[in-house]
């Protein structure tokens, strides 16, 4: 705030909220100021917001949110106000800027990039040992599922014992819509699960996390019920290698782009660098994508003792079927701490 000569800074995105503040509800919004924190809200809100952030100063509006907002900026005397571009609608800061007028105040609002995504980026003790359990709630879903995967049980049927299996752990839920892609369907990266059947001696590749304690954990495992065709054995092979090498190769001496180029060339060495079409991974925290992004494109930033991040590299033949194979990573200072220990060896991942 000192750096942009700003006296406050405007929060919308819940995540953002909960990061700096504990409170997980939504319809709120955020005050930052050199000595207050602000909250304004609803009541529907209320007690949860007293319960979750009690320290806050909080403001229960029973009006407009524009309205409220503008009259919280005046009480802090706010001049120079940041807002998050990225989360802010053009409709809500016209909105605002109304208000503002209408109470004659004078207020300058500036726009900011990742103001907070950028915190997020490395998370601390605490927070990597909620996505320590967040891993370990859905590794232990994933065990007692599968085991009871059959041929014709359909996809969504798995996704829901997956989410069942989760919650029973003590996460809220999946962090994202279970993928479960079953055939031909696993060579679309971010699949819908639907009705289609598990079949004998095809890839059924599952996508899956917890959300737990407000934070999520994000894995990926490929199986095959029956036999593995010479294809998919070799494409297994080539993802692991390359998965294995930026598992290796990661830590604090490695950019984001450098991280991605590991896996990257080993998958184009094999003949199949065109079926590696995204990046080779993401930050995980309060939201299942987060900074840093781990490809060949967009920013390129050094990796730092504790950011989290999933290594996923994947090989996608279309109408043949794809795999990918997804961990949850640690940045330590002399490397990475791989979170996820679930076999991914091609023998560990056969269902006869």
């Amino acid at each position: 705030m000192q750096q942009r000569h700003l006296d406050g800074l405007l929060l919308s995105h819940p995540p953002d909220i909960a990061y700096l503040t504990d409170f997980t509800g939504d319809d709120s919004i955020a005050l930052v100021t050199p000595r207050d924190l602000w909250l304004i809200t609803d009541f529907r809100y209320k007690e949860q917001a007293q319960v979750e952030a009690g320290w806050l100063r909080l403001v229960v509006r029973t009006g407009q949110m524009d309205r409220a907002l503008a009259r919280t900026i005046a009480r802090a005397a706010v001049r120079r106000l940041g807002f998050d571009a990225q989360h802010t609608t053009v409709a809500d800061l016209q909105s605002l800027k109304k208000a503002l007028r209408l109470q004659k105040q004078s207020v300058k609002a500036v726009p900011l990039d990742a103001m907070v995504a950028n915190l997020r980026k490395v998370k601390d003790q605490h927070e990597v040992g909620i996505i320590r359990d967040a891993v370990e709630a859905a590794q232990e879903a994933f065990l007692a599922v599968r085991g009871r995967i059959r041929p014709g049980m359909t996809e969504n049927h798995l996704a829901g014992l997956l989410t069942l299996e989760m919650r029973a752990r003590g996460a809220s839920g999946s962090s994202f819509p279970v993928i479960v892609a079953a055939g031909p369907s696993s060579s679309l990266p971010h699949y819908r699960s639907g009705e289609a059947p598990v079949r004998v001696n095809q890839p059924l590749l599952i996508d899956w996390g917890a959300l737990l304690g407000g934070y999520c954990s994000d894995l990926t495992r490929t199986l095959f019920v029956g036999r593995v065709s010479r294809r998919m054995q070799d494409i297994y092979k080539v993802v692991l290698e390359a998965q294995m090498a930026a598992i290796a190769a990661i830590g604090p001496r490695l950019t984001t782009h450098q991280a991605d180029k590991v896996a990257r060339d080993i998958i184009r060495k094999a003949g199949y660098g065109k079926y590696f079409g995204h990046g080779l991974g993401h930050g995980i925290g309060r939201e299942i994508h987060e900074l840093p992004a781990l490809r060949k494109t967009g920013a390129d930033e050094p990796l730092r003792p504790g950011m989290v991040v999933t290594v996923e590299p994947g090989i996608y033949l279309p109408g043949e079927g794809g795999v990918r194979i997804e961990d949850d990573v640690l940045i330590t200072p002399s490397g990475c701490e791989v979170l996820s220990s679930l076999d991914k060896s091609l023998a560990g991942c056969r269902i006869d």
